[in-house]
């Protein structure tokens, strides 16, 4: 299986935050403790079975017999509770920390400092134990996200020190070009569905377009910008899935970095755009978004109105125009709008200096705490529902933003609502109100699961949930839980 993927190489980076290219790569060579089936439920995966407790506070967890790295190694308890803590105290994103916030200690979890004593216990090497302080309805969604419970042999280095517990292992990695993969003898509950996986990183359509005429690639995932402006070379075809929960292209607007600190910066910008016009240069890629928040209505998107620009620069006495940074991955979906951005806003007298970015300075951007006013980025909620989207656009009290980029909005308004174990109900049509006032978050459209596969072979299999996955479950017993 020949796999173009149309970025440059990500970070092997099992703590770092949320990445589709970087998780889909992980999961080929580890697998965590549960995952989603075909069907969207939650199924053991390197656990044989989990029991909850009477009062849902305590979840015991009883590892598969004979679990082992691909390099002969066993893997125990204690790998896994390393898993968990590994990105608890990340100074660059708390989503680790989020996901697990009702697990005993998280709580008291702050960014660069040591861990605290933790209600994860590893009593023998089959059995893993995780303690609450309240009961959470979402842990195990948070768990069978990829990587959050992936056991590694080391969580440091690049792809050629990789080693988790299957179903692949890394037979050559050449920094920067290309990984080869082969099938690994697993205990992961997976297996791998083709024998060697090549993986090559490629930068920009005219070289993918090379490779597929060639015939020497049979998937490409990510698609490149640009790469939809042609045909595809036959006998490539273009395939999509709605993607859930669903990935959305943002623009979204700093509140902590000057002028976009002030409201009516950041209508002024939003009221100089035509949406209508952004979605025809995103083509298929992208799709028009109705609603936003699951369970509200139909989002309202702002118009497109040169005199509203101007009245809310009058309001913010921002004078006639004012400067922004407009930031955005040189390798994503964002690429394909930003320069038409910068011709919108420049109609109406804005002005936006671009800046793209690739690999690991195009991942930092959206999470530093001063970075470019305005930036373009890809987001998936980590389960489906309003309270999970709107956790990654709020920022907690203290520390680092959840999910891959902040926005600066530090509110106690849905403090109730959002956290793990909530316990009041997020009122959704409320929630959208407030984001459509404050203006920090625009969403300007759908992005489904997109890539060309060469026909007739279909060797990869693409979960609504996570993307692409090369590896098919292992036939073992349907455990009870």
């Amino acid at each position: 299986m020949r796999w173009t993927v149309g970025c440059t190489e990500p970070a092997f980076d099992p703590d770092g935050p949320p990445d589709a290219v970087r998780a889909a790569l992980e999961r080929t060579l580890s697998r965590g403790l549960l995952e989603r089936d075909a069907q969207g439920r939650i199924v053991p995966a390197a656990a044989e079975r989990f029991v909850w407790s009477a009062d849902s506070l305590t979840l015991t967890f009883t590892l598969s017999p004979g679990l082992h790295y691909t390099d002969g190694s066993p893997a125990t308890s204690e790998d896994f509770r390393a898993a968990l803590i590994g990105g608890l105290a990340r100074p660059d994103h708390a989503t680790r920390a989020w996901l697990l916030g009702m697990v005993q200690g998280v709580a008291a979890v702050r960014a660069d400092k040591p861990v605290p004593k933790l209600g994860i216990d590893a009593p023998d090497p089959r059995t893993l134990v995780l303690r609450l302080t309240a009961r959470d309805p979402h842990l195990l969604d948070a768990l069978a996200i990829p990587g959050v419970s992936s056991p590694w042999k080391r969580r440091t280095g690049d792809w050629g020190e990789a080693i988790g517990i299957g179903p692949y292992r890394v037979l050559r990695h050449e920094a920067g070009r290309s990984l080869m993969l082969v099938a690994a003898d697993s205990s992961s509950g997976r297996v791998a569905s083709v024998d060697t996986l090549r993986v090559r990183f490629v930068v920009g359509a005219p070289r993918v377009r090379t490779f597929m005429r060639q015939s020497a690639t049979d998937l490409v995932w990510p698609l490149p910008p640009a790469m939809l402006d042609q045909s595809l070379p036959a006998p490539y075809a273009l395939q999509k899935l709605a993607a859930q929960p669903a990935r959305r292209l943002l623009l979204v607007f700093r509140a902590d970095m000057p002028p976009m600190h002030k409201l009516p910066a950041r209508h002024a910008l939003s009221h100089a755009l035509d949406r209508r016009e952004l979605l025809a240069a995103l083509g298929q890629r992208g799709e028009a978004i109705n609603s936003w928040l699951p369970g509200a209505g139909a989002f309202d998107f702002p118009s497109f109105d040169e005199g509203l620009v101007h009245s809310w620069l009058e309001r913010g006495k921002l004078g006639g125009s004012f400067h922004v940074t407009l930031a955005y991955d040189a390798d994503r979906t964002g690429a394909e709008i930003a320069r038409l951005l910068q011709g919108q806003w420049a109609r109406s007298g804005l002005y936006a200096e671009t800046r793209a970015q690739r690999g690991a300075k195009a991942a930092a951007e959206p999470l530093r705490p001063a970075a470019a006013h305005v930036q373009l980025v890809e987001s998936q909620a980590p389960w489906a529902g309003a309270a999970a989207e709107l956790a990654t656009f709020v920022m907690p009290l203290r520390g680092p933003a959840v999910g891959s980029f902040r926005t600066g909005w530090r509110t106690r308004e849905f403090d109730g609502a959002i956290g793990p174990g909530a316990l009041s109900q997020l009122d959704p049509e409320h929630a959208q109100k407030r984001l459509a006032e404050e203006r920090l978050i625009l969403p300007l459209a759908d992005l489904p699961w997109i890539w060309a596969e060469q026909a007739p072979a279909i060797l990869a299999h693409f979960d609504p949930w996570v993307g692409p996955d090369f590896t098919r479950p292992a036939l073992r017993a349907n455990p009870a839980h």
